[in-house]
């Protein structure tokens, strides 16, 4: 008996073959080369996770890298800007303009806080030499009070029209009352006011204390609270190193109705004295305490230089002492008191030399008069309101003494 052929006789495939012939009926199954998918993609994913893991550093960096890139542009631009300043002060101390560079040392050595500037352009016997190219001459001659002849009684103060007539540029007049008159006085580089006060009796010298010390001193307004005071202006000098004053420590000679609360200075920039005796006539000299009270003076200060005496301008030489804010005091031959106030260190006044004074003083008939202390302290207080602006900010300096109106 024929024995019945095998399976794999007959051509079917042994084991698993005949699956696999199935599914290659069916065509075949593409994989993707390399590793498996599932391979593939966890590897894809810790790329993805390294990548996202490196964000933070590269934006840290990136943050340092500008900040380090803005500073170094802000320190390029404030180096250029230096640079800059110091080349156009350059030209403008040392170009082919003497008096321009003469102009600008002697206005800022008037300053507290500028002082060092012409030092950069100049050694410190260049600028001794402009000092004494553009300077006052120191007046010698003493007050001729024969010259200063009272008017006749005027009406109460509190009438109108009781301030002398004939007072220059009746246009710049913008009060007239209370037996004063106060007008706008203009220049090519100055705007200021000019109080006239027909009485001279009424003017007197206000301190912040009769006892001065490191204290602080009074703004213009709080010093002529004190004595109910009409009006006011800024007085003599006081300590002010660099500007940081407290105005509580004048310099100079102080009289106040008579009493003398600080004496003479012995030499130094303060020992020009302008004053009122008992007769109500201004006195402008140097003098100390005791002349002071000899001579009869009820109310002092000290401050200078004189600018006007009997009559004669003090000589002037150059730009005198630049552009600055300005304070005066002078008397007409009537016995009118004038003060004097002129704005600067601003865009619209940039202020005025003593030359300035002297012509604006001379026009208003002052027969004597003299400077007072001016810069940041330059103010004129009227019927409780400031006429001019001032340099500061805030406003009046604390000041230890003032010439008051009452």
């Amino acid at each position: 008996m024929q024995d019945r052929p095998s399976r794999q006789a007959q051509g079917a495939p042994a084991g698993r073959p005949a699956q696999a012939g199935k599914h290659a009926a069916r065509g075949p199954v593409e994989k993707p080369a390399g590793q498996p998918r599932h391979a593939a993609k966890h590897a894809a994913g810790s790329k993805k996770h390294a990548a996202g893991s490196k964000k933070p550093a590269a934006k840290h960096l990136g943050v340092r890298t500008v900040a380090w890139r803005a500073g170094l542009c802000l320190i390029t631009a404030v180096v250029l800007v230096l640079v800059a300043a110091i080349g156009a002060g350059f030209i403008a101390f040392r170009g082919p303009s003497e008096s321009l560079g003469d102009l600008l040392t002697v206005t800022m050595l008037e300053t507290s806080a500028l002082k060092f500037v012409p030092r950069i352009y100049y050694t410190k016997a260049q600028v001794n030499e402009i000092v004494a190219r553009n300077e006052v001459a120191e007046v010698e001659d003493e007050t001729d009070t024969s010259m200063i002849v009272l008017a006749a009684p005027t009406a109460e103060p509190d009438e109108k029209g009781a301030a002398p007539e004939a007072t220059p540029r009746p246009e710049n007049l913008i009060v007239e009352e209370n037996g004063i008159q106060i007008y706008e006085v203009h220049g090519a580089t100055y705007n200021g006011w000019i109080m006239v006060v027909a009485d001279p009796s009424r003017v007197s010298v206000g301190v912040c204390r009769e006892n001065f010390s490191s204290k602080e001193g009074l703004v213009l307004h709080e010093i002529a609270a004190r004595y109910d005071a009409l009006a006011a202006i800024n007085g003599g000098g006081f300590e002010d190193d660099g500007g940081l004053g407290n105005g509580g420590r004048p310099l100079g000679l102080v009289i106040s109705q008579g009493k003398v609360l600080s004496k003479a200075s012995k030499g130094g920039d303060h020992n020009t004295v302008m004053g009122f005796n008992q007769d109500n006539v201004l006195i402008i000299g140097k003098m100390t305490s005791e002349e002071a009270l000899k001579k009869g003076i009820r109310d002092a200060l000290a401050f200078g230089p004189a600018l006007v005496v009997n009559g004669e301008a003090a000589p002037v030489k150059g730009s005198s002492s630049g552009l600055n804010p300005r304070t005066a005091i002078g008397q007409r031959a009537d016995g009118s008191v004038l003060l004097l106030v002129i704005d600067g260190r601003q865009a619209s006044s940039l202020g005025a030399t003593y030359a300035d004074m002297i012509n604006v003083l001379l026009e208003y008939g002052a027969v004597n008069a003299a400077n007072l202390d001016g810069g940041s302290s330059s103010m004129m207080y009227y019927n409780g309101e400031y006429l001019n602006k001032g340099v500061m900010l805030t406003g009046s300096r604390k000041l230890p003494t003032a010439f008051i109106v009452r």
